[in-house]
């Protein structure tokens, strides 16, 4: 079974990647050492403020109970770490693509371009306009993992919207996107499409959370 459910603070331990769980965006340096505080409980603060202030900042995938990625989406004015960027948006309300990341197993699958994808049909449940995005070029120097590549945003629709050489902030107008919403159920059904033995039959729950209920091929 596919799984797509809403980030809340029980769910921090899920989160997957080389550094989970990573506090990167929501913290800045302090005299050339990170916060002093425990990752978990820096995340689940944080999760419970943004969710307080604007919703659930997040999506947590899984594939067959198991965590396979997430996304994490949160205004600005809640990324801490963007003061750090020279590209960083004004506007502290602006929405903005935290990061998306799989296990290994799952890369190359689609899953990363669905999770984007259900980002922003949650943030056109919001009535947002658009979403926003820091990301790393080539020449991007000690460049952390949590920071998207250009690339990959470009693929799924997004463009510069302010240039740099190694960091540009790039934007998706969401009031372009008309099939978005369609696009993401199905999106995550092409995904599982791919695991062999299993059909996915999609279907949205009243909490938001999307489920591909899955059965035997054979």
């Amino acid at each position: 079974m596919r799984e797509l459910r809403p980030l809340t603070p029980d769910l921090v331990p899920d989160l997957v990647g080389a550094c989970a769980p990573c506090t990167f965006w929501q913290t800045v340096p302090h005299n050339g050492h990170g916060d002093p505080d425990d990752p978990h409980d820096l995340l689940t603060d944080w999760i419970e403020t943004v969710t307080a202030d604007w919703g659930p900042p997040g999506r947590v995938a899984y594939v067959d109970g198991t965590p396979a990625g997430h996304v994490v989406v949160a205004p600005a004015r809640h990324v801490a770490r963007l003061a750090a960027f020279p590209t960083s948006p004004s506007d502290p309300s602006t929405l903005m693509l935290v990061t998306a990341i799989t296990t290994p197993e799952c890369a190359g699958s689609g899953l990363r371009k669905a999770l984007v994808q259900s980002a922003a049909k949650d943030a056109l449940r919001h009535r947002m306009r658009s979403l926003e995005a820091v990301a790393a070029r080539p020449l991007a120097v000690s460049r952390h993992t949590c920071v998207l590549d250009v690339g990959f945003l470009e693929k799924v629709g997004f463009r510069v919207e302010r240039d740099h050489p190694a960091y540009p902030r790039l934007r998706i107008d969401l009031r372009t996107v008309v099939t978005l919403r369609d696009e993401a159920a199905a999106a995550i059904a092409r995904v599982l499409d791919r695991v062999p033995g299993v059909r996915p039959v999609p279907e949205t729950h009243p909490n938001g959370s999307s489920h591909a209920h899955v059965t035997d091929r054979g």
